[in-house]
């Protein structure tokens, strides 16, 4: 198990222009790939290509677009040495639910299932795509959930990817490390006020769940929403090991991911669990009332 040296780009995409957005991860991608800061996996934000509120897209993207900004970013990671997470809508995926009806404005054309979606890309092409599985406020306008959670092998170790709201459900990241995951890259799009959730919530998923959790979170407004940065990863022993700004930029962190196993064993939880005892997460309806 190597050392895995990851690039979180703290940034703001070119609202309505997803080529200039485009242009402007593959001069990122070059700037950190082999010929410059060499990092290992480069970690775009949410939704990155298009932004995040659907109303400000130049239009809604069709399953060709998506294949067209895969091949140009897969290009872009052979040419430069690397890796990277990135954030966009999806067809990729087809989760296991019925889809709701495309908005007025698509042009999908019955081509699939919209979904808030993150790829794993390396020089070689894509490793996988994830399908952002709690979906928050009103993206089930736009998206359709998802029902997957996949672990991924790759050079250094196995890494799980979800998506903002997803880290504020114990379970998600629970499962991911049951699968083998080493580390957790959770993509964001959080906004003020809630950053500090986003903050205890990586803290605690690292530390419940002995692995590295790298939130990577975006800058900037759209209409009247504050995006506040703040990214930060997570060592599984709750320290930090990176805590950035709410100022755009680069932060590069190298985790060793070999110091997983070098935990107390008091607190290496998964090896403490009941799972016998826990019926009751399997439940769909699941509900306790309480008599006080």
């Amino acid at each position: 198990m190597k050392e895995l040296i990851l690039g979180i780009v703290q940034a703001q995409p070119i609202q309505g222009d997803s080529e200039a957005t485009l242009q402007m991860m593959e001069l990122t991608i070059v700037q950190y790939g082999k010929e410059g800061r060499n990092v290992d996996v480069l970690v775009f934000p949410e939704l990155f290509i298009t932004g995040y509120l659907p109303e400000l897209w130049e239009r809604i993207p069709n399953a060709q677009d998506e294949e067209v900004w895969l091949h140009r970013l897969t290009k872009a990671a052979r040419e430069a040495g690397l890796w990277l997470v990135f954030g966009h809508p999806s067809y990729r995926v087809r989760p296991q639910a019925t889809p709701a009806p495309a908005p007025e404005n698509s042009s999908e054309g019955g081509l699939g299932v919209l979904t808030n979606a993150a790829s794993l890309v390396s020089p070689g092409g894509v490793i996988g795509t994830y399908a952002k599985m709690h979906l928050f406020g009103e993206e089930a306008h736009t998206f359709l959930a998802g029902s997957e959670i996949p672990v991924w092998d790759t050079p250094w170790g196995r890494v799980a990817v979800q998506i903002c709201y997803d880290i504020e459900f114990p379970e998600t990241a629970r499962i991911a490390a049951l699968q083998g995951a080493d580390v957790l890259i959770n993509i964001s799009n959080n906004m003020s006020p809630f950053g500090e959730y986003h903050r205890l919530y990586t803290q605690v998923r690292a530390m419940e769940n002995t692995f590295f959790v790298a939130n990577v979170n975006r800058v900037g407004p759209e209409k009247s929403i504050d995006f506040c940065g703040g990214s930060c990863v997570a060592h599984p022993d709750g320290t930090w090991l990176l805590e950035a700004t709410p100022e755009a930029g680069v932060y590069v962190v190298e985790l060793d991911l070999a110091q997983r196993s070098q935990a107390e064993p008091a607190v290496q939880y998964l090896k403490q669990r009941r799972p016998q005892a826990y019926g009751l997460l399997a439940q769909v309806d699941a509900s306790v009332t309480r008599k006080w």
